[in-house]
């Protein structure tokens, strides 16, 4: 496990880049999600807003040495307050032929490796 460890935080790293940066460049199709689902525009947007933030902090957090154990509790955390909004917002989505839950969890078994190897030897 101890060799994959460059890859395991590579990939974390950019799994979460991307996931913001898709939130961002994709800002009217993201919101939509919610609009769909009874939410007003306003906070609807700023919700995307913020998570794409956060997913964009914590992919570049997991980059240094010094954050990625904080990056991959972070990751957890944050995939399971997704999972729990979208469980009681969108609970359809677990049901998505694209899997947009369902993919969640194998990311969050490699942010939770991630941290079993974070401690240097």
């Amino acid at each position: 496990m101890w060799l994959l460890k460059p890859a395991v935080i590579a990939v974390l790293s950019l799994f979460w880049l991307a996931s913001g940066l898709i939130g961002l460049l994709e800002l009217g199709a993201a919101t939509s999600i919610l609009t769909e689902r009874g939410f007003n525009h306003g906070l609807a947007t700023t919700a995307v807003l913020a998570g794409s933030f956060v997913d964009i902090i914590l992919g570049f957090l997991m980059m240094a040495r010094s954050t990625h154990r904080a990056a991959a509790i972070g990751m957890v955390a944050v995939t399971f307050g997704y999972l729990a909004a979208g469980s009681i917002f969108a609970a359809d989505l677990w049901l998505d032929p694209l899997g947009s839950f369902v993919k969640t969890i194998p990311g969050v078994m490699l942010a939770l490796v991630a941290l079993a190897v974070s401690d240097e030897r």
